[in-house]
């Protein structure tokens, strides 16, 4: 019984976990891009970008003086290519 309780319970943390971190790439992308500019400005490009592509749009943004690092720009670019064309909260 208690490894079946252990069991429950660990499947839970994982399963918060990927749910936190699914809204900290929201966060992340909402203040660190919309910061210098509205992110519905990447509206129209949902759906048609990969990570590659979506990973030198934020580089070019690093180059223009935003403050993200490595790990923030994976984040990042991962979470704008898995978003389908009309994705709240990025297009409005």
């Amino acid at each position: 019984m208690r490894n079946k309780i252990l069991i429950v319970m660990l499947s839970l943390a994982v399963a918060g976990s990927v749910i936190v971190a699914a809204e900290t790439a929201e966060q992340l992308t909402l203040n660190k891009c919309g910061s210098c500019h509205g992110v519905d400005k990447f509206c129209k490009h949902l759906g048609k970008k990969d990570a590659a592509a979506w990973t030198k749009v934020v580089d070019g943004m690093i180059k223009k003086g935003a403050k993200i690092n490595d790990q923030e720009k994976k984040t990042i670019a991962g979470y704008l290519a898995g978003l389908k064309a009309g994705a709240k909260p990025i297009c409005k």
